[in-house]
């Protein structure tokens, strides 16, 4: 952690000037305010800079003992070779730290979303007891075992008990910084709430509904997708390599060959890297299209 704090303060010592003149340091920032990580905006910008710039350095470094060892390059070449793949890399790095954000909050929103029925009708059912707003989010705090909606909640308490903002300022901020859009929704629909009847109770009902009614909508989808996958996965992963093993087989028999090679090895590698391969891009599209409960 010392480290960490070290390289940070180096890094904004560097490049803490250059970071407010980036033309697109607004829009990062919007989409880094949703991605959970720690550090602020400006000194993640010049932690990204500083990486960059040590790998384009270091892969200088490096590049040009290779070119020099394996290659026998004229002079403008050897430079022009080992600065383009140095600038390649650091551009690499920092591409890959400056997109890292969005990654990072799209995967909390769908964690978000996979799970916001059950926090709202917490929150709802809190909410018919007439516990106030500030005790609601200390208790979402307190039992929600999902990190992003935990790091909300614990926001909005401190947002009041260390910032001093009022509940409604809170949780607009809060709406800024969740990184799901339909959270977001309700949060500013609590805001208008607050600000209106102040009974949070048939908010928090009517978006339990329409949350239930959504997930319904999205397993109905996605048991026809799995119907389709599992119609797939018959035939190509049980009838087709059937039917070619026998193809192979017969092949085999009668002395021919395909592709240049005997039908042993294509069977071999039917068997051994093919069927496996077929399996487990199956797997990773059902990780992707299976959402994740808990």
């Amino acid at each position: 952690m010392e480290g960490r704090t070290i390289l940070v303060r180096v890094s904004y010592r560097l490049f803490g000037g250059v970071v407010p003149r980036l033309p697109f340091l607004k829009a990062h920032r919007r989409i880094y305010r949703q991605s959970g990580i720690s550090l602020f905006h400006d000194a993640y910008i010049s932690l990204a800079l500083l990486a960059s710039t040590l790998v384009f350095v270091i892969s200088c470094a490096l590049s040009a003992l290779l070119h020099r060892i394996l290659l026998s390059l004229p002079l403008t070449r050897y430079i022009l070779a080992v600065l383009s793949s140095s600038w390649t890399l650091g551009c690499a790095t920092l591409t890959i730290l400056l997109v890292y954000p969005m990654y990072r909050g799209g995967q909390r929103g769908k964690e978000v979303d996979a799970n916001l029925v059950y926090t709202i009708g917490y929150m709802g059912v809190l909410a018919a007891g007439g516990i106030p707003v500030e005790r609601i989010f200390e208790r979402v705090a307190e039992v929600e075992h999902r990190r992003p909606i935990r790091e909300l909640a614990t926001r909005f308490i401190a947002n009041i008990r260390l910032l001093g903002l009022d509940v409604l300022s809170s949780l607009r901020d809060l709406s800024l910084r969740s990184p799901s859009a339909t959270l977001s929704k309700i949060l500013l629909e609590a805001v208008n709430t607050v600000e209106t009847s102040g009974d949070l109770r048939d908010l928090f009902l009517f978006e339990v509904g329409r949350l239930l009614e959504v997930k319904r909508d999205q397993l109905k989808r996605t048991l026809g997708t799995l119907n389709y996958l599992g119609e797939i996965y018959i035939t190509a992963i049980v009838v087709s390599p059937i039917l070619f093993i026998l193809m192979l087989t017969m092949l085999s028999i009668l002395g021919g060959s395909a592709l240049g090679l005997p039908p042993v090895v294509q069977m071999n590698l039917l068997v051994f890297v093919v069927i496996p391969v077929m399996a487990a891009a199956f797997l990773i599209i059902l990780d992707v299209i299976l959402p994740e409960e808990g």
